[in-house]
C-alpha cells in the first residue's frame, strides 16, 4: 500500500481543509513546531484506513476541531496497482465511503455499514490495525513498544508482515484434509466390512450349483414335452367320444319329440281360426259398452240441468236492486267533501248553529269565511311582530348609548395610562443604559491589563525561541573546527560559540511551553472580553436614549405595574367595543326586520295609520285581533250547521263507515250478478250437452244391431279366446316345429360323420369315455408335478443368477474399494506429515527465524553504525538484547535508557524497512523522539536515512530537528494559524 494524497479538514488543528500530494516524493521530513499536527497527520492516515488512530483509539470526536461540526478525511492510495480512495467523516454523524479509481472515473464500491467498510479495507491491505502501526506507521513511542513488547505478540506481527501466515492457512487447508481423508478411511473400512462374504470361492460354489441345476431343468422340459403330447392326443379321443355320445343323444330325444310336434301342428290351425272370429266379437262388445257409457252420461247431464234451475231460483237475483244500491253509494261518496269542509272548522255545538242551508250554500260560505280568516290570521301575526320588535328596538337603543359613554371614559384613563407606562420606559431605559456604560469602562479596564500581559509573553516567547535555535545551533559545537568550513553551512568557522550557563535546551523547552499556554490563555480571555464588549455595545445602541441615573430593576417593576394596569383597561375598553359593536349589528338587524314588517303591513295603512308609532301599532293590531274573533263565531255557527246536516245524511254514523257499508252491499249485489250469469251460462251448456248425447245413443243403437249380424255362425266368443294365439306365439310354434325337423336331419347327417371319423383315426375296439378321463387325470397330473417342479427350478436358477450376479458387482466394489484405501492411506500419511511439518513451531517457525535473523542481522548492523561501534543488536529466543562493546555485557532491551531505546528502535525500524521494501508495503513513516540523541549520533542517523533504500516507497520522517530535516530530499512543513494549522511542501 503507498498513499498518493491525504486531505484534511476539521481533524486535530486543521480546521480548514489541507491537502497533500505523496505521488512525486520517497524519502522527505514533516517538521513544523510542537503541537502543530505533524503526528497529526499519520492520525489522518490510520482514522482514513481503519478509522482508529493510535493515541485515543476509537474516541475519534474527541480531536474533531472545536470551531468544526465534524471531521472530514481523503485518502488516496494505491494497492497491487489499482487505485482507490477512502473517505470518513465523524461528528455529529459517522460513515464511510470506499472508491475505485480508474482512468474512466470513480466507481463507489456498495458497502453498507461501517463494519464492511473496515472488513474490505483490511482484506486489501493485508494488515491488521496492529500490524500497521507497527510496521508500516509508527507513531511516537508505537517501536519503542514493538521492541520491548511480548514476544509473541511480535511473533504474530512479524509473521502477518512477512506474509507467513499464509502457512497457517496451508495448514488448516491440510488438517481440514486429513480430516477428510481419515473420514473417507473410516467409511471404506466399514464398507469393506460389510463385503467380507464377498469371495472368489463363494462366486465359484454359486455357479457349480447354477450348471447343475440347468442340467436338472433341461430333464424336465423334455418330459414336459412327452406328457403334453400324450395329452393332446387322449383330449382328442376325449372330445370325439363325447360328441359322438351327444349326437346319439339328440337324436333319441328329437324322435321322442316327434309326437308333440303334430299336436302343436293341430294347434296352429285352430289359432288361425280363432285369429278370424275374435276381433269381430270384441268389436260387438266395444259398440255394447260404448252405448251403455253414453246412456249413463244422459241420466247424469239430465241430473245436472235440473240442479243449475233450482240453483238459479234460489239465487232470487234482482236487478233494479243492484241499480239504486250503486246511486245511493255515488250520493254518499259526495258527502266526503261536506265532512272534509267540516273537519277545518271542527265544531259539533255551537249557541246559535246556521242551520237549513243547502249543502252547496254551506261550502260557498264557510270557503269565504275561512279565506278572510287566514288573512286576517297573517296581519295579526304581522302587527304583533312589528309592535314586539319596535319595543326590543328602543330598548336596544337606550344600552347602546350607556355603552358608548363608558367607552369614552376608558379611553381618557387608557391615555392618562400610557403616557405614564412611556414615562416609566424612558427612564428605565436610560437606567440601563448608565449600567452599560458603567460596564463597558470596566472591561475596557481589564482589557488593557490582558493587552500589557500579551505583550509581555510575546516578548519572552521571541527570547526563548532564540534561545532554543542558538541551543540547537551549540549542538554541533563538537563538530566546528576552527578555520574549516561548517558541516551545515559551508561558511569557514571564525570562533567556536561561547558555551551558555543557565537553563539547558530541555529547560528553555519547559519554559516555552509554558509561556504558549499563558498566551493562548490570554488570548482567549481578550478573545472573551471583546465578545462581552460588542454585545454590550449594541445593547447600548438598541436603547437609544441617553444614560441617566437610576435603579433599573425598581423602575422595571414599576413599568410592569403601569403596563398591566394600561393593558387591563385595553382589554376593558375591546371587551365594551365588542358589546357596542354586537348592539349595533342587533339595532340594524331589528330595523331591518321592523322595515320588512311595515311593507308587509303597508296594505293596511287606509285602516290603520303609518305604522311608524308604537301607539298606532297597538290600536291596529287591537282591531285586527277583534275582527278576527267576530269571524270566528260566524265560522263555528256555519260548522255546527254543517255538523247537524252530515248526521242526518248519514244517520249519525261518519261518513268513512256510511260510505263502507254502502259499498259492502254493492258488493254483495254485484257478487250476486255474477253468480246468476255463472248459472245461465251452465245452463245453456248443459242443454246442448243433453241434445248430442240423446243424437249419439241412437247411432250407437243401429251400430251395435249391425255388429250382432256378423258374429252369426263364426266360433263362439269363449272358445275363440282359449285357442286364440298372438302373432309371436304362432311364429314361436311354427318356427319351433321347423327347428326340429332341420335338427334331426342335421343329427342324422353328423352322426354318420363322426362315426367315420373315430373309424379312420382309432381302428379296434374303442375305450369308454370314463376310461378315456381317468387315463388324462393321470397325464394331467404328472404333467402338473413336472411344471411345478420345473417351475421352483426355474425359481432357484432365477435367484442364483441375481445372487451371482450381485456377488460379481460386490467382487469389483470391494477391489475399487480396496484400491481406493490403500490410496487414501498413503494420501492420509503425506497430508498428516504436512500437516505436522506446517504447525508453528516446525515450518512456519523455521522460515520466520531464517526472516527475523535476517532482520536482526541488519539492524545490528544499523545498531553498530548508529552507536558509533558500541552496541551490538542481538536475539535469543524470540526476545532482543543489545551487547555493550565497552562493558562486554548483554542486557534486555527493557534496560536500555530513552537515547538508546531510540537507537535500537530505529536499528530495527529500519532494518524491517528495507526488508519489507522487497514485499508489499509501499510505505514507512517515523515518528520517533530524534531530539533525545546527542549531536554526534544525530549526524550518524542523517547519514543512515539519506541512504536509505526507498525503492519507489515512501518513506516520511516526522521531526523538529532542522540539521536532521535539511539533509533529506524533500520537505512537508507543518504550521501554525489562528484559523487552523497549515501544511505545504518547502
Amino acid at each position: 500500500m503507498r498513499p498518493l494524497r491525504l486531505e484534511l479538514e476539521g481533524f486535530g488543528p486543521y480546521r480548514e481543509r489541507q491537502g497533500v500530494d505523496f505521488s512525486d516524493v520517497e524519502l522527505f521530513a514533516i517538521t513544523g513546531p510542537t503541537g502543530s499536527g505533524k503526528s497529526t497527520l499519520l492520525d489522518a492516515i490510520a482514522f482514513a484506513l481503519y478509522g482508529l488512530v493510535p493515541r485515543v483509539g476509537r474516541n475519534v470526536g474527541s480531536l474533531v476541531h472545536p470551531a468544526a461540526s465534524e471531521a472530514r478525511v481523503r485518502l488516496t492510495f494505491q494497492v497491487g496497482g489499482r487505485v482507490y480512495r477512502v473517505e470518513r467523516v465523524r461528528g455529529r454523524r459517522s460513515e464511510g465511503r470506499l472508491f475505485q479509481v480508474e482512468p474512466a472515473g470513480e466507481k463507489l464500491l456498495p458497502l453498507e455499514t461501517l463494519e464492511a467498510l473496515n472488513r474490505t479495507l483490511e482484506e486489501l491491505l493485508g494488515l491488521t490495525y496492529e500490524a500497521f502501526t507497527r510496521a508500516l506507521l509508527l507513531p511516537q513511542g508505537e517501536f519503542d513498544r514493538f521492541l520491548k513488547g511480548e514476544a509473541k505478540e511480535r511473533r504474530r506481527i512479524l509473521l502477518d508482515l512477512f506474509e507467513l501466515s499464509r502457512l497457517d492457512r496451508a495448514r488448516e487447508k491440510a488438517a481440514s484434509r486429513k480430516a477428510a481423508l481419515l473420514e473417507e478411511k473410516g467409511r471404506l473400512e466399514g464398507e469393506l466390512l460389510g463385503l467380507r462374504e464377498a469371495s472368489l470361492e463363494a462366486k465359484e460354489e454359486l455357479e457349480k450349483g447354477l450348471a447343475d441345476l440347468s442340467q436338472e431343468i433341461a430333464r424336465l422340459f423334455q418330459e414336459k414335452k412327452q406328457l403334453e403330447k400324450g395329452l393332446a392326443e387322449g383330449r382328442d379321443l376325449e372330445s370325439l367320444l363325447k360328441r359322438l355320445r351327444e349326437l346319439e343323444g339328440r337324436l333319441n330325444r328329437l324322435k321322442a319329440e316327434a309326437p308333440r310336434m303334430a299336436e302343436v301342428e293341430e294347434r296352429l290351425k285352430k289359432a288361425e281360426e280363432a285369429e278370424k272370429a275374435l276381433p269381430l266379437w270384441q268389436d260387438l262388445r266395444r259398440k255394447e259398452e260404448a252405448l251403455a257409457a253414453t246412456q249413463m252420461e244422459l241420466q247424469r247431464v239430465r241430473a245436472r240441468l235440473e240442479e243449475l234451475a233450482r240453483d238459479r231460483q234460489a239465487l232470487a237475483f234482482d236487478p233494479e236492486t243492484l241499480r239504486e244500491a250503486r246511486e245511493a253509494l255515488l250520493e254518499a261518496k259526495g258527502l266526503e267533501a261536506l265532512e272534509a269542509l267540516w273537519r277545518r272548522v271542527g265544531v259539533k255545538e255551537h249557541p246559535a248553529p246556521r242551520v237549513g242551508l243547502s249543502p252547496e250554500a254551506y261550502v260557498e260560505a264557510l270557503e269565504s269565511l275561512l279565506r278572510e280568516e287566514a288573512l286576517l290570521a297573517e296581519r295579526e301575526r304581522g302587527l304583533a311582530r312589528l309592535v314586539e320588535g319596535q319595543r326590543r328596538l328602543k330598548e336596544k337603543e337606550e344600552a347602546l348609548r350607556q355603552l358608548k359613554e363608558a367607552l369614552e371614559r376608558l379611553v381618557a384613563e387608557g391615555g392618562q395610562a400610557r403616557a405614564q407606562a412611556e414615562a416609566l420606559e424612558e427612564a428605565r431605559k436610560g437606567a440601563e443604559a448608565h449600567r452599560l456604560g458603567l460596564e463597558l469602562e470596566e472591561i475596557g479596564r481589564r482589557r488593557r491589563l490582558l493587552e500589557e500581559e500579551k505583550k509581555r509573553l510575546e516578548a519572552e516567547l521571541a527570547h526563548l525561541t532564540q534561545e532554543e535555535k542558538r541551543l540547537g545551533l551549540l549542538a554541533y559545537r563538537d563538530l566546528l573546527r576552527p578555520g574549516e568550513p561548517c558541516p551545515l553551512c559551508g561558511g569557514v568557522v571564525r570562533a567556536l560559540p561561547p558555551v551558555p550557563e543557565g537553563l539547558g535546551a530541555s529547560g528553555l523547552r519547559k519554559r516555552r511551553e509554558e509561556g504558549e499556554k499563558a498566551l493562548r490563555e490570554v488570548l482567549t480571555r481578550l478573545g472573551a472580553l471583546a465578545e462581552e464588549e460588542r454585545a454590550k455595545r449594541e445593547a447600548l445602541k438598541a436603547l437609544g436614549v441617553p444614560p441617566r441615573p437610576g435603579d433599573p430593576k425598581a423602575l422595571e417593576e414599576e413599568l410592569q405595574g403601569a403596563q398591566a394596569r394600561l393593558q387591563e383597561l385595553r382589554e376593558r375598553y375591546r371587551e365594551k367595543q365588542g358589546e357596542a359593536r354586537a348592539l349595533e349589528e342587533e339595532l340594524k338587524r331589528l330595523s331591518q326586520e321592523l322595515e320588512h314588517g311595515r311593507r308587509e303591513l303597508s296594505g293596511l295603512e287606509g285602516e290603520v295609520g303609518a305604522l311608524t308609532d308604537l301607539g298606532k301599532q297597538e290600536a291596529a293590531w287591537e282591531r285586527v285581533r277583534e275582527a278576527l274573533a267576530s269571524l270566528r263565531w260566524e265560522k263555528e255557527a256555519l260548522g255546527a250547521g254543517l255538523y247537524r246536516l252530515l248526521w242526518e245524511k248519514t244517520g249519525g254514523r261518519p261518513v268513512g263507515e256510511h260510505i263502507g257499508q254502502l259499498s259492502r252491499r254493492l258488493e254483495e249485489l254485484e257478487k250476486k250478478e255474477g253468480l246468476d250469469r255463472q248459472l245461465a251460462q251452465a245452463l245453456e251448456e248443459v242443454s246442448r250437452t243433453l241434445a248430442g248425447l240423446s243424437a249419439q245413443e241412437k247411432e250407437q243403437e243401429k251400430a251395435l244391431e249391425e255388429a250382432k249380424s256378423r258374429v252369426l255362425g263364426l266360433m263362439p266368443e269363449e272358445e275363440a279366446k282359449a285357442l286364440y294365439l298372438s302373432p309371436e306365439e304362432r311364429e314361436a310354434l311354427a318356427k319351433r316345429v321347423r327347428v326340429h325337423r332341420e335338427e334331426l336331419s342335421q343329427v342324422e347327417a353328423l352322426l354318420v360323420e363322426v362315426e367315420k371319423e373315430v373309424r379312420a383315426r382309432f381302428p379296434g375296439p374303442l375305450p369308454s369315455v370314463e376310461e378315456v378321463e381317468a387315463r388324462l387325470r393321470e397325464v394331467e397330473a404328472r404333467l402338473s408335478q413336472v411344471q411345478e417342479d420345473l417351475q421352483g427350478k426355474m425359481g432357484k436358477k432365477a435367484v442364483l443368477e441375481e445372487r451371482l450376479e450381485a456377488m460379481e458387482e460386490k467382487l469389483k466394489h470391494r477391489q475399487a474399494l480396496e484400491a481406493r484405501l490403500a490410496e487414501v492411506v498413503r494420501e492420509v500419511d503425506l497430508w498428516e506429515k504436512l500437516a505436522f511439518d506446517l504447525q508453528q513451531n516446525n515450518f512456519p517457525a523455521y522460515l520466520l527465524g531464517l526472516r527475523q535473523r535476517s532482520l536482526v542481522e541488519r539492524a545490528d548492523e544499523l545498531m553498530a553504525t548508529l552507536s558509533a561501534g558500541r552496541y551490538r543488536l542481538r536475539s535469543k529466543e524470540d526476545e532482543y538484547q543489545v551487547l555493550d562493546l565497552w562493558t562486554e555485557a548483554v542486557r534486555p532491551v527493557k534496560t536500555l535508557s530513552g537515547g538508546e531505546s531510540f537507537l535500537a528502535s530505529l536499528s530495527l525500524a529500519l532494518a524491517l524497512s528495507e526488508e519489507l521494501s522487497r514485499g508489499r508495503l509501499g510505505a514507512l513513516f517515523l515518528d520517533e523522539g530524534f531530539g533525545t540523541v546527542d549531536p554526534e549520533t544525530l549526524e550518524v542517523v542523517a547519514g543512515v536515512l539519506e541512504g536509505l533504500p526507498t525503492r519507489g516507497r515512501l518513506v516520511g520522517i516526522v521531526t523538529h530537528v532542522e540539521a536532521l530535516a535539511e539533509r533529506l530530499p524533500a520537505r512537508l512543513r507543518v504550521r501554525k494559524h489562528p484559523s487552523g494549522s497549515r501544511v505545504e511542501w518547502a
